[in-house]
């Protein structure tokens, strides 16, 4: 059984149901705090970001995805029919991760390549929407 905990009625009705267990019996608990995976506009500016880039450097943006993935992030193993394998992924960053990572592309695009990444709240950043988004 899987429960939310967000309220103190909540936390004591998870209390009172572990209480109700038959001790005879076996029970494996697990608490698990919840992360807000990244958003769904943290998504879209990394591919605007990512868009940019492809238009200004010429390499897809489905490999600049795998790039920076491979250069940022750190690699799950994961196993498959007995076979190891080694995966990196942005699908399960939280918010707070994910915001590190998009922090660490601006960097890169900004000393390696030259190129400004802005964010919603820059002053650049209407036109660098408007130009962009069409290409997407």
């Amino acid at each position: 059984m899987k429960r939310k905990i967000e309220t103190e009625l909540d936390r004591q009705m998870v209390i009172a149901q572990i209480k109700r267990l038959d001790l005879v019996k076996k029970y494996f608990v697990e608490i698990t705090r919840k992360y807000i995976r990244r958003t769904i506009s943290q998504s879209n500016l990394y591919w605007l970001w990512l868009t940019c880039v492809e238009f200004e450097t010429g390499n897809d943006r489905n490999n600049l995805h795998d790039y920076f993935k491979r250069k940022y992030l750190m690699p799950e193993t994961i196993e498959v029919f007995n076979e190891k394998q080694i995966r990196y992924s942005t699908k399960h960053l939280n918010t707070l991760q994910f915001k590190t990572y998009l922090d660490k592309i601006q960097i890169f695009a900004s000393t390696e390549l030259g190129i400004h990444l802005p964010d919603p709240d820059d002053y650049r950043w209407e036109e660098f929407y408007s130009f962009y988004s069409e290409k997407l």
